[in-house]
């Protein structure tokens, strides 16, 4: 009888593993929020626009809704930054002096969400200098100044624009799960040996899906294929193969 009860247990356990939301879709990679290091000086790191001057914070609110439109910028979400006192800066780690690159004021994060299921959450940043001036580029297209740009397509969308270059649907890793009724249904899932990857591409000031392909592994070397391609006009951007050492 004890026997019977523990299975059922494990039963259950299992059957709670495949009716949890977490597994029927698979939330693409994408690059996280840092911070810069700065020797033995620990810069201010502000919980909200509040905790930086209110003219600073009201020149680049005017800035990125010029930048992105409104519609964009209210996809916004403070996520936090570096506050940067050059003079303590100096002060506290005189080697600073010697940097080889331009000190920023003020270094801000946010979360950019994007529209499709899975939901995706894009981290970005700019950089300003003490007047507010743009030191580094928020890492988003100028949405307000392309007409282009309107349309953003979930990486599911593309399987058929990358299925031409050998990444194939029936190669997916599948794994069932019950609905609300009970019934088994089949998700798809990306197979185990494929990651899938939001990134900004500067150079076309877009953003792009990067669909990266393990084609061998022998345990010294990864052989990899990826491509990359526009998540709004859906064009493949490039095809790529990389090698590299464990």
């Amino acid at each position: 009888m004890m026997h019977i009860h523990i299975v059922r247990l494990l039963f259950l356990a299992a059957l709670m593993q495949l009716t949890c939301p977490a597994l029927a879709e698979i939330v693409p990679e994408s690059s996280r929020h840092g911070s810069v290091y700065f020797g033995k000086y620990e810069p201010k790191e502000p919980k909200s626009l509040a905790d930086i001057p209110q003219p600073v914070a009201a020149k680049l609110i005017e800035y990125l809704k010029k930048r992105l439109g409104e519609a964009q910028y209210a996809h916004l979400k403070f996520a936090g930054g570096q506050v940067i006192d050059a003079k303590e800066l100096r002060k506290t780690e005189p080697d600073s002096r010697d940097y080889q690159w331009e000190i920023p004021a003020y270094i801000l994060q946010f979360d950019f969400e994007l529209p499709g299921t899975p939901k995706v959450i894009f981290p970005v940043e700019i950089s300003l200098r003490a007047n507010a001036s743009v030191m580094k580029e928020i890492n988003l297209p100028a949405y307000a100044d392309s007409t282009d740009k309107q349309v953003f397509h979930s990486f599911k969308d593309l399987m058929g624009v990358i299925a031409r270059k050998g990444f194939l649907e029936k190669n997916m890793a599948y794994k069932l799960e019950y609905d609300e009724d009970g019934v088994i249904v089949k998700k798809g899932l990306f197979e185990n040996n494929m990651t899938v990857r939001l990134e900004y591409y500067e150079k076309l000031d877009t953003l792009v899906w990067k669909y990266t392909k393990v084609l061998s592994d022998n345990g010294y070397a990864i052989e990899m294929k990826s491509i990359v391609v526009n998540a709004y006009s859906g064009k493949i951007i490039r095809t790529t193969k990389s090698r590299a050492i464990r």
